[in-house]
C-alpha cells in the first residue's frame, strides 16, 4: 500500500470515529437541545400506532373517563359544583359497583364549609374514592420549602409508603411544598395519590413519576396507587429496582391468576406511558348524567350494567378548567388522561422501556466499524449510498425496535453520525482530490498547453484512453556543445540558464499548441496534433521552431553580455504514425509518443546544422509552400537502411506566408 493511501485509510477511519464521538459528546453536554429531537421522532411513531387499525393496541374498557364539561356546567345550571354535588357523586359511582374512583382534584381546604361532611360520609360509605395530593418536583424548591402545615405532615404520613429497594434511589424526584386533601377527607378515603407531573425539555408529558420521595417515605402517583389496589398488591409486595423496574409482587387482576408485573422505570422512578390514542379513544361519560342517574331507580341500574367493576378516572375539562399539555399522540390533551393512560399502560402490561446505554453502544459501535470498512473501500458515490442504506436500515430497525419489542430507540444519535462521517469523509476526500488535481494541474501545465490542462482537468478520463494511432509531428532540440561549455561552469549558473531556455522555449510550444513530451538533459522533446487534434499539426511545429531558433538568438546576446556560453540549438523535425498515449509502469507513467518516426526525428536533430532547422519529406510535403525550405537532398541516418530526404527551414526568411505571399512575422 502506498503512503499517500495510508495515510487517506488513516484519515478516513479518524473521522469516521471523531463522527460518532463528537454527536455523542453533544448529546451528552447538550441533552435539552438533542434528546427532544429522538422524542419527538419517536412521538410520530406513537401516533402512526395509534392511527393505522392493525398497529393500534388493544383498547382495555375497565378504564373510563367521566368528566366534567362545559355541558355539564349547563345542565347541572351551575358554574362551579359544589361538594355536595361531588358527595352525590360518589354514592352513585359506589353505588354502580365501580372497582375505583379517582379523582384528579386536590380538595384542599379545612373542615368546615358546610358540604364537607356531605363528602365526607359520601367517601366513608363508598369505600373505593381517591383524590390527588401535589408535590413539587424540584430540588431547589425543597431546599427554600416554608414550614409545612402539621394536619398536611399527618396526611402525608398516614399515606406514604414504604417499599422494598433493591439500589440506589437517589435519582428518584424529590417533592416538597406539600399539597394534600384535607384530612377528614382524606382519611376516609381509599387512598391519596400525587398529581404532580414531569415534563420533557421540550414541553409533552411521556412518562408519569410512579413514586416521589418526601422526607423518609415514598409517595404514589395516583394511577400507581389505584392500579396496585386493583391488583390486590399492598405496598409490602412492591420491588423497586431504580433504573429498572418497579415489580409488583402476586399482581391479582379480578378473575385471574396471580403473577409478577415488571413495570419498566428510568434512574428517576418514572414509567413511560403508553399513550393508546387521542382523547377521544377511551370511554368517556358526562359527570351530569352520572350524578342525575340516582333520581331513577331504573336508571341506576343501567348505569350499573355499564360501569359495575371499572376504574373511573373524574375530572374537570370545561374550558378555563383544564390543565392542558402536549403528549405523544395529541397537542392539546387534559392531563386527567395520562392519569388514564398510565392506569391503562400498568392494567394491560404495554410497556416500553428505552435503550439501555450498552445497547446504543453495540448499535454505533456497528455502524461505526461499517462506515470505516466502506470509507476505506468504496467510491464516494458508493460510500454515500451504502451510508445512507445505513441510515434507512436504522429507522427500519427503529420501527421493529418500537412496534415488536416496545424498546424506545435511539435512532437521531447514529443517523446524525452517519450524516456527520458522510459529511467530513466526502469533504475530506474532496479537497484531497483538489490537492490532487491541482498537483496533477501543476504536472499537466509542463507538459500541455493551458487550453489542454483546462480539458484534461475537466474530463481526466480522456487521459485514460488507450493508446492509438495517429500521424503526428515531432520536434527534437538540443544545445550544440552544451557539456563542453557547461563543465566550466557552476551548477547553480547551469540550472539558471537552463529554466531561462526551457521556460522560453516550451512557452513558445505551449502558443502554438504543442505537448512537451519529455526533457533529455539540454534537450527538449515535443510533438503536436495530440492530444488535441490539429490538422495543421506540421505547420504548427516548423513555425514554433522557427520563433524557438530567434528567441534562441536572442537569448545568446543576453547571455553573452552576462558571461554565460554561447547558445546555439539544432531542430529536427519528422511527421509519420506513432502511437500515442499513456505508457509506462503501474506507479508512474507518461504521455508520450513511440514508433520510429520519433527516432527519425531525433536523427534528424543531430545532422541538423548548429542554429539550423532539420525537416523530413513527408513534413515538407504537409507544410507546403507555406515556408521557405531549401533541399539538401537525402543523407544516411543511423538506424535506417535506405536514405533519407531531407530540407532545411530558412530561419530568417521562415515565416508563414498569407495567401498574398506576404509574411506573418
Amino acid at each position: 500500500m502506498s503512503t499517500n493511501k495510508r495515510q487517506n485509510v488513516r484519515a478516513t477511519t479518524a473521522l469516521v470515529v471523531a463522527s460518532f464521538a463528537v454527536v455523542a459528546l453533544c448529546f451528552r453536554l447538550l441533552p435539552w437541545v438533542f434528546e427532544p429531537w429522538n422524542s419527538q421522532l419517536v412521538d410520530r411513531l406513537f401516533v402512526l400506532r395509534s392511527s393505522v387499525s392493525w398497529l393500534r393496541p388493544v383498547y382495555d374498557p375497565t378504564v373510563v373517563h367521566v368528566d366534567i364539561t362545559n355541558s355539564t356546567l349547563h345542565r347541572l345550571d351551575d358554574f362551579y359544583l359544589k361538594r355536595v354535588q361531588f358527595a352525590r357523586a360518589v354514592r352513585n359511582l359506589a353505588a354502580m359497583r365501580t372497582a375505583a374512583q379517582a379523582y384528579d382534584f386536590i380538595f384542599g381546604t379545612k373542615p368546615g364549609d358546610r358540604d364537607d361532611p356531605a363528602l365526607i360520609e359520601a367517601a366513608r360509605e363508598a369505600g373505593n374514592a381517591y383524590f390527588g395530593l401535589a408535590l413539587a418536583l424540584s430540588p431547589q424548591r425543597a431546599a427554600r420549602e416554608a414550614k409545612v402545615n402539621e394536619e398536611v405532615l399527618r396526611t402525608l404520613a398516614s399515606t406514604k409508603w414504604v417499599l422494598n429497594v433493591d439500589g440506589d434511589v437517589s435519582g428518584f424526584h424529590r417533592g416538597s411544598a406539600p399539597l394534600a386533601t384535607f384530612p377528614a377527607l382524606a382519611a376516609v378515603s381509599k387512598g391519596l395519590g400525587h398529581i404532580s407531573i414531569k415534563i420533557d425539555a421540550d414541553g409533552v408529558v411521556r412518562r408519569v413519576p410512579l413514586l416521589v420521595r418526601y422526607e423518609d417515605g415514598f409517595y404514589p402517583s395516583l394511577p400507581f396507587r389505584v392500579i396496585c389496589d386493583y391488583l390486590g398488591v399492598p405496598p409490602q409486595h412492591i420491588r423497586v429496582v431504580p433504573g429498572e423496574a418497579v415489580v409488583l409482587r402476586q399482581a391479582r387482576r379480578p378473575g385471574a391468576s396471580p403473577r409478577d408485573i415488571h413495570i419498566p422505570i428510568d434512574r428517576a422512578g418514572s414509567m413511560i406511558v403508553s399513550f393508546i390514542g387521542p382523547w377521544e379513544t377511551m370511554k368517556h361519560y358526562n359527570f351530569a348524567d352520572v350524578y342525575i342517574a340516582s333520581d331513577s331507580r331504573d336508571e341506576l341500574e343501567v348505569w350499573r350494567d355499564e360501569l359495575e367493576g371499572k376504574i373511573v378516572v373524574v375530572s374537570d375539562v370545561s374550558t378555563g378548567s383544564t390543565d392542558l399539555r402536549p403528549v405523544p399522540t395529541d397537542t392539546e390533551y387534559p392531563l386527567s388522561g395520562m392519569h388514564a393512560n398510565a392506569i391503562h399502560t400498568i392494567l394491560t402490561e404495554d410497556f416500553f422501556r428505552e435503550s439501555t446505554a450498552a445497547e446504543a453502544f453495540l448499535i454505533e459501535l456497528s455502524l461505526m466499524a461499517c462506515l470505516i470498512v466502506l470509507a476505506r473501500s468504496s467510491s464516494s458515490v458508493a460510500f454515500t449510498a451504502s451510508a445512507a442504506g445505513m441510515a434507512a436500515l436504522c429507522a427500519g430497525g427503529a420501527l421493529v425496535s418500537f412496534f415488536s419489542l416496545h424498546v424506545i430507540p435511539q435512532v437521531v444519535r447514529p443517523v446524525l453520525s452517519i450524516g456527520l462521517a458522510v459529511f467530513l469523509v466526502l469533504a475530506y476526500r474532496y479537497i484531497n482530490e483538489e490537492k490532487q488535481k491541482e498537483v496533477y494541474r501543476r504536472s499537466f501545465e509542463a507538459y500541455f498547453p493551458p487550453a489542454v490542462v483546462r480539458k484534461i482537468m475537466a474530463h481526466p478520463e480522456s487521459m485514460a484512453m488507450s493508446a492509438q494511432r495517429k500521424e503526428l509531428t515531432v520536434l527534437f532540440s538540443d544545445i550544440a556543445s552544451f557539456t563542453t561549455y557547461s563543465s566550466a561552469l557552476a551548477p547553480d549558473r547551469i540550472r539558471g540558464f537552463l529554466n531561462e531556455y526551457f521556460d522560453a522555449m516550451v512557452e513558445i510550444v505551449f502558443n502554438h499548441g504543442g505537448t512537451v513530451d519529455k526533457y533529455i538533459g539540454d534537450g527538449l522533446m515535443v510533438f503536436f496534433g495530440d492530444p488535441e487534434p490539429q490538422e495543421d499539426h506540421a505547420a504548427r511545429c516548423v513555425q514554433a521552431a522557427i520563433d524557438m531558433q530567434r528567441r534562441v538568438r536572442e537569448l545568446h546576446k543576453a547571455w553573452r553580455n552576462a558571461g554565460g556560453f554561447p547558445l546555439a540549438v539544432r531542430i529536427g523535425i519528422n511527421t509519420g504514425e506513432v502511437v500515442v498515449g499513456n505508457m509506462g509502469a503501474r506507479r508512474q507513467f507518461s504521455y508520450t509518443v513511440l514508433g520510429s518516426p520519433v527516432n527519425l526525428a531525433q536523427r534528424l536533430e543531430s545532422n541538423a546544422p548548429v542554429g539550423g532547422i532539420l525537416i523530413s519529406e513527408r513534413t515538407r510535403q504537409l507544410i507546403g509552400d507555406g515556408f521557405q525550405t531549401k533541399a539538401l537532398g537525402e543523407i544516411k541516418v543511423k538506424g535506417i537502411a535506405e536514405p533519407v530526404a531531407v530540407h532545411e527551414v530558412t530561419v530568417s526568411q521562415g515565416e508563414a506566408k498569407d495567401s498574398n505571399g506576404t509574411g506573418n512575422a
